[in-house]
């Protein structure tokens, strides 16, 4: 019923803000003429720009405010361009992850008190979009008859106010946990902020080439008592299933992802997804039969795997499959050049390092089947 709410919210959002533009349109361009290829054009070039600058300025807070309380920076993302400081330099990446238009990723500072600063880092975005919003209301008073600047800064206006109520209202988007999501499961309860910045060390030492089996055992740890509901909890015990899964034991992994995927907690879609991805995996490669995998394929996967088919784990699985399923050497030939091109601008060098494991343990599960055929 929440979500039906939502949506309807989004939707009267939507519709609002599309009519108070078409309104300003009309009274305040009287030689504009509506229609066209030019006009459409016009148009869509305005949302284009507003978004990319909503995005950036939204990302921007979370900067701004990690800064404030103490952050250092870790990677910018707006889109797929990924700015991210790697031994000390900031180098461009690419990087895609679905259900987020942009993410600031930082180093988490000790706790003074026992007190983790999370709220002004995780809401930052929240409030720079609003204020953007006020700024660009005033820019658009300025400049009310520069066709393309005003109609910028006005989309401008009303998408930051957009992106302030999709990000600031609790929920998830596209199976991630948006900011007033963090920010509320984080305010309940002081453990899920200790384990947030765990999940931020985690990323920073990822950058630096570190596997999650070599990070510290109490990242991985689920605090005694915690809600399993919770998506910070949860998120958790995903990250140890992955760090077991490094170890490339896919007997064991197959097991504890399995268990996972049926335990009940709050795991956000998007994280299911990519688990059931290397369930496929671990089956492939266990030979475990092609109708366990063929019903773990459905249509909310397929979509997934379409929208992220830069991924690498998203590559690999299908490439397993691709070899192992459909026994279609230059299918997997292809995914494998994809894979090679996609990493050369990956930001996470123990990623890639895992994967190309599993994919060559998959080869060699390959070859010695063929051998017997």
């Amino acid at each position: 019923m929440k979500k039906v709410l939502l949506k309807i919210l989004f939707f009267l959002l939507a519709f609002l803000a599309g009519g108070l533009i078409g309104f300003i349109l009309i009274n305040h361009y009287e030689d504009l003429t509506f229609g066209g290829a030019s006009f459409a054009f016009e148009i869509i070039l305005s949302f284009l720009l507003s978004y990319v600058i909503t995005t950036i300025v939204h990302e921007a807070g979370h900067l701004v405010f990690g800064l404030i309380s103490g952050y250092g920076f870790s990677s910018f993302r707006v889109g797929s361009l990924m700015l991210i400081k790697i031994n000390g330099k900031i180098k461009l990446r690419s990087f895609t992850l679905a259900g987020t238009g942009g993410q600031c990723l930082m180093i988490p500072p000790e706790g003074k008190n026992g007190k983790q600063p999370v709220i002004l880092y995780n809401l930052g975005g929240v409030i720079f979009n609003l204020i953007f919003s006020v700024i660009c209301i005033a820019l658009f008073i300025i400049f009310p008859y520069v066709y393309i600047v005003s109609l910028t800064i006005l989309v401008s206006s009303l998408l930051s106010v957009f992106l302030a109520f999709a990000n600031g209202i609790p929920m998830h988007v596209g199976g991630v946990a948006n900011d007033g999501m963090n920010a509320l499961s984080m305010s309940k309860d002081d453990r899920a902020k200790e384990v947030f910045m765990n999940q931020l060390r985690m990323n920073a030492a990822s950058v630096k080439g570190v596997r999650l089996s070599d990070m510290p055992d109490e990242w991985f740890v689920i605090p005694e008592g915690a809600d399993m509901n919770n998506v910070t909890f949860a998120s958790i015990a995903v990250f140890a299933v992955n760090r077991s899964f490094e170890s490339l034991n896919t007997e064991k992994s197959e097991k504890e992802i399995e268990e996972l995927l049926n335990s009940g907690y709050g795991i956000i879609g998007l994280h299911k997804n990519l688990l059931t991805c290397d369930l496929i995996t671990c089956r492939l490669i266990n030979n475990h039969g092609e109708a366990e995998i063929d019903s773990l394929i459905t249509s909310e996967l397929k979509k997934l795997m379409e929208t992220m088919k830069n991924f690498i784990s998203v590559i690999r699985t299908e490439y397993v499959i691709a070899l192992l399923r459909d026994r279609d050497e230059k299918e997997a030939e292809k995914k494998l050049a994809i894979f090679e091109k996609v990493i050369k601008n990956h930001p996470n060098p123990s990623d890639i390092e895992t994967e190309r494991r599993l994919m060559e343990l998959a080869l060699e599960r390959y070859n010695n089947t063929k051998m017997y055929t």
